[in-house]
């Protein structure tokens, strides 16, 4: 079966440290994704769980500073159990200078039935994250 990954990159315009800082704090997160209204404003962290109760759940499952960051998506309309099901987003960055190259990469979205559907919305949707996050970490918004 062919795998169904949506992958993306950037290049930032800032350092490595304030490119980690709007991936992982909620206040930036906020700006460039959606969060639960009762999530808290804590700092992303390994086991970290996002919740929107009744329809989906993100668990931060691999971390490590400033290199990668990875968090595990489960819908319930999906007709998988969160054990049967592996879609993730991973975020990697590398430091050149004062430039951080950040990309991303979602899926496999080939295990769902209608795997394609998402992977042209999510294709469309880290565009615009991407976009999102080199101008909040280059103080453009």
């Amino acid at each position: 079966m062919k795998k169904l990954n949506v992958k993306n990159k950037v290049l930032i315009e800032a350092p490595l440290t304030k490119v980690w800082e709007v991936l992982i704090a909620p206040k930036f997160i906020r700006q460039w994704d959606a969060l639960p209204e009762d999530f808290q404003d804590y700092y992303l962290e390994t086991g970290r769980e996002i919740e929107w109760a009744g329809s989906s759940k993100m668990v931060v499952t691999e971390m490590v500073a400033q290199e990668t960051l990875k968090l595990s998506l489960y819908q319930t309309k999906w007709d998988l159990s969160p054990s049967e099901c592996d879609i993730s987003f991973t975020y990697s960055l590398k430091a050149d200078a004062e430039q951080t190259a950040l990309s991303i990469q979602i899926g496999d979205f080939a295990q769902l039935n209608n795997g394609l559907e998402y992977y042209e919305s999510y294709t469309e949707s880290a565009t615009k994250v991407l976009t999102k996050i080199k101008a909040l970490a280059e103080n453009k918004v």
